[in-house]
């Protein structure tokens, strides 16, 4: 009812200026509205075009470093791309060896243990801006190459050396590969290189007392020579004389007679001393000549102990016994 009487209302009083007026305000309100809309949906319409025209990023160049690895390395990337809107970049990664895809291999970085000597590594790389893929970019390939051997132990045995003693090197190794090592040795004496001697054994008669003996060992596994290593130094020891005559088993007659003769390796003189022996029995402490005038009563068996000694106190021993039958 109130509807209906205002129409009527509008219907009984409203002149034909103010019916113009009234739609005339209208329609500017209408035509307004509309321009509003309008550029609405163009803003809208330009923001979607915008949204469709992305440009994914794009890599330039991978690189792997090192770009001579062997066994022992870890290999590392370097990525060069670029976004054409500037958009952060992030990366996929998948890691391959001889062509076929290394399982679990999706980081930046690959380690050792998945690979060995030559293999050929390379790596694809997918970049993003968050909004989609750029084209994936697969790496130039590398060589995984020999790994040297590594001398870890070098040591001359015996440790506690003398004159007497040969001289030979101990040498405990390493390669990454587990190819079979050669060793080249270098003998060192008082500093100077013995350039002949190039075995694992330094014989006796090449070193004396007082002498300092190292050895260097360079390690090669037919393919690449490792590093030298040198030993620590050995100091050569005083060596005791050492008795090299026989003493007679028995005697004849009443005159016993015996010439000891001993080398000493560092050519110290020798002092000879009868340590124990029968009455009478004299020995010459200089040349080592024993000599005993016998008597009816040194018949039997008579026990002899002879010592030769250097001017340091080394000292060895010779022990026997002596058949005596008086005439």
């Amino acid at each position: 009812m109130k509807k209906r009487n205002i129409f009527i209302y509008l219907f009984n009083n409203i002149t034909v200026d103010g019916l113009w007026s009234f739609v005339r305000g209208h329609v500017f309100v209408l035509a307004l509205l509309s321009l509003v809309a309008n550029l609405s949906c163009e803003n809208s319409e330009k923001g979607a075009i915008k949204s469709k025209t992305n440009s994914p990023p794009v890599i330039t160049s991978v690189t792997l470093s090192p770009n001579k690895p062997n066994k022992e390395s870890e290999l590392n990337l370097f990525i060069q791309s670029q976004d054409p809107e500037g958009d952060p970049v992030t990366y996929r990664y998948q890691w391959m060896k001889n062509d076929e895809e290394i399982r679990g291999g999706y980081t930046s970085t690959l380690k050792s243990e998945n690979f060995r000597k030559g293999d050929l590594i390379r790596v694809r790389v997918t970049p993003s801006d968050g909004k989609e893929d750029g084209k994936p970019f697969l790496s130039d390939p590398v060589k995984i190459l020999n790994s040297p051997p590594v001398i870890q132990e070098v040591r001359i045995e015996p440790k506690t050396a003398s004159a007497r003693d040969n001289l030979k090197v101990y040498v405990k190794d390493s390669d990454a590969d587990g190819d079979s090592v050669n060793y080249s040795y270098q003998w060192e004496k008082n500093g100077v290189i013995l350039s002949e001697e190039k075995k694992e054994i330094l014989e006796r008669g090449r070193f004396k007392r007082g002498d300092s003996i190292t050895a260097a060992v360079t390690p090669d596994d037919r393919e690449s020579a490792g590093k030298p290593k040198k030993s620590e130094p050995v100091i050569i020891s005083n060596s005791p004389p050492i008795i090299v005559s026989s003493p007679p088993a028995s005697v004849e007659g009443t005159t016993y007679v015996y010439q000891v003769k001993a080398n000493d390796p560092d050519d110290t003189p020798i002092i000879f001393t009868l340590k124990s022996g029968p009455k009478g029995m004299e020995m010459d402490r200089t040349t080592g000549l024993i000599r005993w005038e016998i008597r009816k009563q040194d018949q039997g068996s008579q026990l002899i102990e002879i010592e030769a000694s250097d001017n340091s106190g080394a000292k060895s021993f010779q022990r026997y016994t002596l058949a005596v039958e008086y005439k």
